[in-house]
Formats: structure tokens, C-alpha cells, sequence
């Protein structure tokens, strides 16, 4: 299978949404709720962002018992960022003005700044990348950075933020005449943007990369994960501020598996507390396009070793299984299909939770979304096979609207991981809680938030902007049933 180098990641090749960084609250049935607070919100949806490759999932950053910051579009070509109390009172507003096509790429903060990282092109043509910092206490901002200058036929320029908010990259792509990746360079700044290094990345010695993955960690090590040889090879290379030899680590995942030709068809990469990467792809049968299998790898680049995963087949059994949990009275499936990682996590026991949902357009350019089964895996810290489980779930959202308010979002509580979703069970239209309990896989019949949350045309939930301030104290953005003329910012504390 020859397939042409485009730097497209897969999650966008198999219409991967956004990928979300998710965030929930802890399981309570409404009675047990304590006082809410709630204030009107402005909300301006972004037509330019892409609702298969969000740049920025999350638009609140909690502050813990400080409150909290939010990024929202105040009007077209302006966006906002706001600092908020816990009593929902706004501390400063700081607003950045965005030139035409202008886009927002991404959105942290550290324990000084708020950052703000956007992508235009400048009056010679070429792509720019700007560093926009908010101090946290008093809201001034400071002047646009640039970080990075890129020609304008390259591929779109990335950005990567590591976990802490204190080292960013700015990276470009180099690509031969026949547009094969040779290369891929930078700047890493601090939290205060100043640069750190340039960098410099050669890839000439692979064949056939087909993505390119950039992450930092919070020390300013930089790890490129790739795929190659014909979407069947997984590499994964450290460069370190220490030193200039890059380690790496590489795997075939793909290839000739009992007489079928198998490919990667999704992949998805997340550094861990502990310090080590995880990655993790969705294989396929490159002649019937079924779903063959899940493989997981830990790279510790410390001990310069791979821990490989038992594989996850997926069997004609495990379909069955999943249409045995399917209430809805619809027609059962007759393959997996537009099933797509979504979330890698690390429970406190080093426990990880892979997690795949399935989403897909019903149709054409107005066609509705949908979200519906979510597919959960579970390793051991020795990278042994736990449990796994699937949860039913089926949302629904008009095209203008796409995966804002469906999906999910997440929030890991030592061994209990919540699943918040909007969602319509027994008649009500509400948020829904989960709980997991992650040391079992058995998890609890959603109860609902208690929100009674509109429904109709206008948006009624907009998950970019949920966030836990603490163990048992959420802010969401929605729009309830007896307040249905307009959002509003609540903060859900509960008992």
C-alpha cells in the first residue's frame, strides 16, 4: 500500500475529533448538590477551528481554590482572557486581538503567566507563530512574542507546552522535493519566553513517515513520535537538553500478522507522571479495513527500554459483546467502525487506561454528529492486560454544533475515574456522571447533574470550558432548562 506523505496526523486521516483533554465531578445524585453560583456567558463559537483537529480543548484552566482562568471569543477577531474567584467573580480581563485568519493554537499557563500562542501569516506571506503572556496576578499584558517564521508552502507550524506551562516549542517541518519529511526544527523558550535552544531534528535515516508527533516535557526534553515504513513502524526519539545524542526506540507493529496485511489506522502518544511515554495504535486489515487489533507500549527512556503490551484482538466475540450491551433497539453492527483513541491515563497504582470512543458524521456537510460507546483498556505497571469494558452511551449534536457539547469529559480521583456527558436517559436532558472504579473496570449507572439542561436549536452545553477546581467542585458552561434564553458560568460544588 503506497501512500503519499501529506504530515496529516492519522487522528485527521480517519477523521479523528479533537482530541480532548477532558475533565468531570465527582458522583453526587442531585439532592446531595451544595450551593451553586451562576452567571451569564458570552459565547461566540470559532468558525475557523477545525472540529476534527481542535487546537484547544480545554478554554478553562483551574487555579485550585484560587479560581480560575478562561479563554473565550468576545467578538469576531477579539478573544478574552479572564481570570475568575470561586464565587465566580472576575478578578481582570485581558483581550487579544486577532488579525484576519488568525488562529488560536494553544492556550496553558505556569505559576506566573497565562500564555496564549497564536498562528497568522505575516505581510511577506510566510506562516508566523506569536506568544501572548497575561501575568496571572494582575492581568497586564505583556508585547506578542514571535517564536517561530516558517514559509508559507510548509506545513502548518506547531507549537507543543509542556505539562507546567514552562517550556515551549515552536517547530517547523523541512521537507525534500518530492515532499518526503527530512527534518524538523525549532525554538524552545521558557515561561517568561525567552529562547532556550534552537533545535534541530534529522529524520532522513526513516522511510515513508506518514506522521510526525511533537511533545515536551516540563524539563524541555523533546520526544518526536512517528510512523513509517508504510504505516506499520512506531519510532520514538528523546532529545534532552544534556545532551546532543538523540535516544531512540522503535517497534513494528504493522506487517503480516496469521495471513493478513495489518497497517496502523490510529495512534495516539502521552508523556505520564512517571516520567515515561506511552503509545498506543489501533491496527487494521488492510484488504477489508476491520479493525484487527490494540497494542500498547511504555518507552522509558531512562532505562532505554520498550515494555510491550499484550495485544487486544478484536474477535468476532468482542463484537458480539459490544452488541450485547446495546439497549437501543437499533440495528446491531456488523464491524467495528469509526472507533478512535481518545485518552491515555495514568492511575496512581502507574494502572493505564486507554480509552477509544465512537464517532462519526451521519452523512453529508449538514449531516448530525454523533458520540456513542466508549471502549476502555486497562494495563497493570508491568504493562499486563487488567480489564477491559465498554460504555453505552449515544449522543447527538447538529452539524453547526459538531463534538462541542457531545463526547466526553474526564477526571481521574485517585482510583476512581468520572465520565461527564450530555446526554438523554428516561426522559431527561442532562449531565450525566460515570464513576470507574480503575483497580476493576466496574463502573457505576450514570446519575444525572441535576441541571435539567435545555434543549432545542440554541447550544445548551459547551464542554470546552468544564474544569474541577478541587476534588468535588466543577465549573461548566450550560445552559438549563429555566434559564433557557441564555449560558451560563456555574460552579457545581459537591457534598
Amino acid at each position: 500500500m503506497q501512500l503519499p506523505f501529506n504530515f496529516i496526523p492519522l487522528k485527521i486521516l480517519r477523521l479523528l475529533p479533537l482530541l480532548f483533554l477532558a475533565i468531570l465531578f465527582a458522583a453526587a445524585p442531585a439532592s446531595s448538590q451544595g450551593k451553586r453560583a451562576a452567571i451569564p456567558f458570552n459565547y461566540i463559537p470559532d468558525n475557523t477551528e477545525d472540529q476534527y483537529n481542535q487546537s484547544i480543548s480545554s478554554k478553562t484552566l483551574p487555579l485550585g481554590t484560587e479560581g480560575f482562568v478562561i479563554l473565550s471569543r468576545s467578538k469576531p477577531g477579539e478573544y478574552a482572557i479572564e481570570r475568575y474567584n470561586t464565587a465566580l467573580k472576575k478578578a481582570w480581563s485581558a483581550t487579544v486581538p486577532l488579525a484576519a485568519e488568525e488562529t488560536v493554537e494553544a492556550f496553558a499557563r505556569n505559576q506566573e503567566a497565562v500564555l496564549l500562542v497564536t498562528h497568522r501569516t505575516n505581510e511577506q506571506g510566510n506562516q508566523v507563530l506569536y506568544a501572548h503572556r497575561v501575568d496571572l496576578r494582575s492581568g497586564q499584558k505583556e508585547k506578542p512574542v514571535l517564536l517561530l517564521e516558517a514559509p508559507a508552502d510548509a506545513r502548518k507550524a506547531g507549537i507543543a507546552i509542556s505539562p507546567d506551562g514552562t517550556k515551549l516549542l515552536a517547530y517547523r517541518y523541512s521537507v525534500s522535493g518530492n515532499q518526503v519529511l527530512q527534518s524538523i526544527s525549532g525554538s524552545l523558550y521558557d515561561g517568561k519566553l525567552q529562547k532556550v535552544k534552537d533545535t534541530k531534528y534529522s529524520l532522513t535515516d526513516l522511510r515513508g513517515i506518514v506522521s510526525a508527533e511533537v511533545i515536551v516535557n516540563d524539563a524541555g526534553d523533546q520526544f518526536i513520535s512517528l510512523i513509517s515504513e508504510n504505516m506499520e513502524r512506531l519510532t520514538v526519539r528523546q532529545y534532552t537538553l544534556k545532551s546532543p545524542v538523540a535516544k531512540g526506540m522503535s517497534v513494528l507493529v504493522g506487517g503480516i500478522f496469521e495471513g493478513k496485511k495489518v497497517y496502523i489506522m490510529d495512534s495516539k502518544y502521552a508523556l505520564q507522571p512517571n516520567g515515561n511515554l506511552y503509545g498506543v495504535v489501533l491496527t487494521a486489515d488492510e484488504k477489508s479495513g476491520e479493525y484487527y487489533s490494540l497494542k500498547a507500549v511504555k518507552f522509558d527512556f531512562e532505562k532505554e527500554d520498550m515494555v510491550f503490551a499484550e495485544e487486544f484482538r478484536f474477535t468476532p466475540e468482542y463484537l458480539a459483546s459490544v452488541n450485547s450491551l446495546d439497549k437501543s433497539g437499533g440495528a446491531k453492527a456488523k464491524r467495528l467502525e469509526d472507533i478512535y483513541l481518545t485518552d491515555l491515563i495514568l492511575t496512581p497504582e502507574e494502572k493505564l487506561i486507554v480509552m477509544a470512543e465512537k464517532k462519526y458524521m451521519e452523512g453529508g456537510e449538514n449531516s448530525p454528529y454523533y458520540a456513542k460507546e466508549i471502549h476502555l483498556f486497562a494495563y497493570d505497571q508491568f504493562m499486563g492486560t487488567a480489564w477491559s469494558s465498554v460504555l453505552m452511551k449515544n449522543q447527538k449534536a447538529p452539524a453547526d454544533e459538531a463534538f462541542t457539547g457531545i463526547s466526553y469529559r474526564y477526571h481521574l480521583a485517585g482510583n476512581t475515574l468520572h465520565l461527564l456527558t450530555l446526554e438523554e436517559l428516561n426522559g431527561k436532558h442532562d449531565l450525566y456522571l460515570r464513576r470507574i472504579d480503575t483497580s476493576t473496570g466496574k463502573a457505576e449507572a450514570p446519575k444525572a447533574a441535576g441541571l435539567n439542561v435545555a434543549k432545542g436549536e440554541d447550544t445548551a452545553y459547551v464542554k470546552d470550558f468544564t474544569a474541577w477546581l478541587g476534588e468535588k467542585d466543577l465549573v461548566v458552561v450550560v445552559r438549563p432548562s429555566k434559564k433557557a434564553n441564555s449560558l451560563q458560568l456555574r460552579r457545581l460544588q459537591i457534598r
